[in-house]
């Protein structure tokens, strides 16, 4: 699944590489957004290493969008000491197509709900770590950042489709 048509438009995806491996990467619709929030993403999880961005890493990107949004696969956390690391955990329990609310997870993890929501701001792996499958109290869709809850709207809408002719 090719990231501008999971989006709707052009996306700049910058990767932060530690040891080989990804560790966290940011996308937005500008290179300096995209850079500025893997930034804001480094500082809050003490994070370091090389900033990179190729064809390759996004081939990385798009062969795993696919294992979770249209296969029903989940993302293995890199051994990465991250902040609020529970909150990432909790959500990757999450199956294909499921969704849960905010105070919910808050409530499972034991993580104050602004601390949580923090936490969810600076996910070092958007979208493979669903945030996305999370909703209001009132069921309805809350930001997404950075891409905006649009998206949000089209991967909810995608996974239902893709997934829910698999059995739980």
């Amino acid at each position: 699944m090719p990231i501008q048509a999971l989006v709707g438009k052009p996306v700049v995806v910058n990767f932060l590489i530690s040891g080989g491996k990804v560790i966290a990467y940011s996308w937005h619709y500008s290179e300096e957004k995209s850079m500025n929030h893997l930034r804001s993403i480094m500082k809050y999880h003490s994070l370091s290493g090389e900033l990179r961005r190729s064809p390759d890493l996004e081939e990385w990107l798009e062969s795993n969008l696919r294992n979770v949004l249209i296969e029903g696969g989940s993302f293995e956390l890199p051994d990465v000491m991250y902040r609020m690391r529970e909150v990432y955990e909790e959500l990757l329990k999450l199956r294909c197509g499921e969704t849960t609310t905010y105070s919910e997870l808050s409530r499972r993890t034991g993580v104050r709900y602004v601390d949580m929501l923090k936490t969810l701001m600076r996910n070092p792996f958007q979208v493979l770590i669903p945030c996305h499958r999370l909703l209001t109290k009132k069921g309805t869709l809350m930001g997404f950042y950075p891409l905006g809850v649009e998206v949000k709207r089209r991967l909810l809408e995608l996974e239902r489709r893709s997934c829910s002719h698999r059995e739980p």
